[in-house]
């Protein structure tokens, strides 16, 4: 066989090497942690920050803001994004965890998961719980140290966001039933299921509780209450409509939207009806709260600020599209993400806009703030970080 000039076989085996290594490069993933991550009372682990899923941040970033770094996922993002000492984790809808710098926006790095994930994981300890939107697997959970899988549990789809309460896992499920899990390995402790087996309808509604009570809604339009450490249902209130949204919990009361337009406002206790609230449009992603009002968007782009007290109206924002995940509450202001790319900053008692930022893609997460850090996701694959 007659050889390649030396020159020319010196450039192929450099382009063959270069494309091995890039496959190789391609093909590696780990997760390698060595620092102890602490907690601290900012840490963002869960969807809305809290079990009561308030989705309030004590801390507040006053405009303009300033881009510092920009994390591409290679794929579409509909969880929050959790934070906690400096360490963002990001799931993606092509079944992959990222560890990133929250300082840098570098990649610490990756895992790929047993499916997408469509719900916001939940932190716990040393351990990440993530929902899988898949027939074989609905929950894993993941040494966020060494990346090694601690256990995965079968419980049929899920597209919500796991609640954590004292060690104990709540998983609402495509199936229409409630699980309780040990968060340590799994094991289930309780399930409630809405209705027999050929009457159930899916549960999109993720699980809130504010210690004793779980509540979460159904596509059968029932927003149900269960105790907390039994899984007996207290009381179940119906509406017109299937309930998409995670209720919030404020003040020993449920607000939560239906996708007949309105804004309910119960009782925890007892499922009294307070209050509602026509938006005359379609409610699909959740509230938010603080002591005195409830924020919540609709399909018609509008966003309401409401009286906890009595439902009246403060103020109505109204954005270019569909407002359809929970807007971040901080002491003043009001971040308010929409599919019409923009991020709002609004004052929270006036609802005058103070700034916007403009995506590159629709935004359907909420943004979390972080120790000066806010980050926003958007559809293109992105978070961004500003300071």
């Amino acid at each position: 066989m007659k050889r390649l000039d030396p020159e020319i076989e010196k450039k192929v085996t450099s382009v063959l090497t270069a494309i091995l290594l890039a496959g190789v490069l391609c093909s590696c993933e780990g997760l390698q942690i060595d620092r102890q991550i602490k907690s601290s009372p900012a840490d963002w682990g869960t969807f809305g920050g809290s079990p009561t899923r308030t989705n309030q941040c004590a801390s507040s970033m006053m405009p303009p803001l300033r881009q510092v770094w920009q994390y591409d996922a290679g794929s579409g993002i509909t969880a929050t994004p959790l934070v906690r000492d400096n360490v963002v984790i990001i799931c993606t809808l092509k079944g992959e965890l990222h560890a990133v710098d929250l300082q840098s926006g570098k990649r610490i790095g990756y895992l790929t998961l047993d499916g997408a994930a469509t719900g916001t994981p939940v932190w716990s300890g040393t351990a990440v719980c993530i929902p899988i939107s898949t027939e074989d697997e609905t929950i894993e959970s993941i040494n966020v140290h060494d990346g090694t899988r601690n256990w995965r549990v079968k419980l049929g789809q899920s597209e919500s966001s796991p609640l954590l309460y004292d060690r104990r896992l709540y998983v609402t499920s495509l199936n229409g039933v409630l699980y309780c899990l040990n968060v340590t390995n799994g094991d289930e402790i309780w399930k409630f299921q809405t209705a027999t087996d050929d009457e159930r309808k899916p549960i999109r509604s993720s699980p809130a509780s504010d210690s004793s009570v779980v509540v979460f809604g159904c596509d059968d339009g029932i927003l149900y209450a269960i105790e907390r450490a039994t899984g007996i249902q207290m009381w179940k209130f119906k509406t017109g409509e299937s309930i998409f949204a995670t209720p919030v919990i404020a003040r020993g009361r449920v607000v939560f939207g239906s996708l007949d337009g309105k804004v309910y406002c119960l009782e925890l206790r007892t499922g009294r009806l307070y209050w509602s609230f026509d938006t005359k449009s379609r409610v699909f992603g959740a509230a938010s709260s603080n002591d005195t009002l409830a924020f919540v968007g609709t399909t018609d782009g509008h966003c309401y600020a409401l009286d906890l007290e009595n439902g009246s109206v403060v103020w109505k924002f109204n954005a270019k599209s569909v407002i359809n995940s929970a807007p971040l509450v901080t002491k003043n202001l009001l971040y308010v993400g929409s599919l019409d790319k923009n991020l709002y900053v609004i004052d929270i008692w006036t609802g005058k806009e103070i700034w916007r930022y403009e995506a590159e893609g629709r935004i359907k997460v909420s943004p979390v703030i972080w120790n000066g850090t806010l980050l926003v996701t958007s559809e293109d694959n992105y978070v961004t970080a500003f300071r």
